[in-house]
């Protein structure tokens, strides 16, 4: 009986091929493979589709049902290779670079993917798939780049860095945030030129990235193209008027550059919108007291002192101001403050210089400028870069009525500053007194 229904079904299937034919009997197959496909029967559908092929190895429909089965299965070598197949048959078969546009990104191999998306971009120029697969593959990957160069920068690598992320953007040169990285490892590495390029494509893409015009401030600003940084800076605000940290990053560039007056607008702003900040408190008291407004500074200083009492150097700005308005026994008591807040600090940072410094302007100011200049000497020594330690320097000199000495630390300052205004107007003042006394000696001989 199994003989007789196995000649039976032997004898239908020879009468469908001579009735549909060779071609037609290849369809019939590979549609029953579809439907056993959309039932999630798999193995049926494979057998279904592999009889089509063998009927008509050149089916790109088969090839493409298979590599959807194998996709769904998790086979990807198969399922590449059936798409591979497809597309000999068939370069305008749509679904099948899609399929292995797929493969190639849940692999992560995003370079394959971008490969076969530019091949079917030629081919079908209008299909909008081709646009969301571009943006979801471009991110993935840049997502990828990303976690490898940060390792590369942090890890003192920036060039290689670099070189990642480059090669991502020859490849999705549509992406902001690349540029943006690209720029950061730049000026990270002083390349302003090659830093400012990478921002301005940035920028083309997203005019609204906030961050890549902070960044191209500070560029400029490393540039000596001061009224550049300040274009950007002023951009920040148009883009978010709420950030304190905006109006202070401007108030403190303006700062640098010893515009004062208009520093003083930014800084207020910045306080106002976070009274209780003590670094925007600091800068405002600062620029102050840079500004002649001494009972303001005092003020701000105040303030800062009671929003932290430790806060380095307040003191030290305290007691100069004291001294200005002939105030020495108020100005003691800051200096003496600053150097028991230096001594305790400094038993867990011994060479801080910021510290070291502090603390030598302290013993100048109650009357210790020999033990001062110990201090202020071996931290030139050590950071022979480090404009602050010049000008306390100075000062001890002068406090020692070594005035040929202080002329000479503050002419080193001004070097590290680039001819700053304030250092100029000390080397003046100094120089005055020189005079006076050099007449003073004349008349008395």
């Amino acid at each position: 009986m199994r003989k007789i229904g196995a000649y039976l079904l032997l004898i239908i299937f020879l009468i469908i091929f001579i009735s549909l034919g060779r071609e037609k009997l290849a369809a019939y197959f590979c549609n029953q493979g579809n439907n056993y496909y959309q039932q999630r029967n798999y193995k049926q559908a494979i057998i279904y589709y592999k009889n089509s092929l063998k009927i008509k190895p050149a089916a790109w429909m088969a090839h493409l049902g298979l590599a959807n089965v194998y996709l769904k299965s998790q086979d990807y070598p198969s399922s590449i290779e059936e798409c591979k197949k497809a597309l000999e048959i068939d370069l305008s078969c749509s679904r099948a670079y899609e399929v292995l546009t797929d493969l190639y990104y849940l692999q992560g191999n995003y370079e394959e993917a971008l490969r076969i998306l530019y091949k079917w971009q030629e081919k079908d120029p209008e299909n909008k798939k081709i646009k969301q697969s571009f943006e979801s593959s471009c991110y993935s990957y840049f997502v990828s780049v990303l976690n490898e160069s940060t390792e590369l920068f942090m890890g003192q690598n920036p060039q290689a860095a670099i070189s990642v992320l480059k090669n991502v953007l020859s490849k999705c040169p549509g992406n902001a945030l690349g540029y943006y990285t690209l720029g950061f490892y730049y000026l990270s590495s002083q390349d302003y030129n090659n830093a400012q390029i990478s921002l301005d494509k940035c920028l083309a893409i997203d005019p609204q990235f906030y961050y890549a015009y902070k960044l191209l401030s500070e560029v400029y600003f490393k540039k000596n193209d001061n009224e550049t940084a300040i274009f950007y800076a002023q951009k920040l605000i148009t883009l978010d008027v709420q950030n304190a940290s905006v109006y202070s990053d401007l108030g403190l560039l303006l700062v640098n550059i010893e515009r004062y007056g208009q520093a003083l607008l930014y800084l207020k702003e910045a306080v106002r919108l976070e009274p209780l900040n003590i670094e925007y408190n600091y800068s405002l008291a600062s620029v102050y007291r840079d500004n002649k407004m001494l009972k303001a500074a005092i003020a701000g200083y105040q303030k800062v002192s009671l929003l932290k009492d430790d806060y380095p150097n307040v003191h030290n700005d305290l007691g100069d101001i004291y001294i200005v308005l002939n105030m020495p026994d108020q100005a003691i008591k800051e200096y003496q403050k600053e150097i028991r807040y230096c001594r305790i600090k400094m038993q867990d940072l011994p060479n801080s210089p910021i510290l070291l410094n502090n603390y030598a302007h302290a013993l100048t100011g109650i009357g210790n400028p020999e033990q001062a200049l110990g201090i202020a000497k071996n931290l030139t020594i050590a950071h022979p870069r480090y404009r602050q330690g010049y000008l306390t320097l100075a000062k001890i000199y002068e406090k020692m009525k070594k005035n040929d000495l202080a002329l000479e630390s503050l002419e080193k300052a001004n070097q590290l500053s680039g001819q700053a205004i304030f250092i100029n107007d000390e080397i003046l003042r100094i120089k005055r007194v020189v005079l006076l006394q050099a007449k003073k000696r004349l008349k008395t001989n």
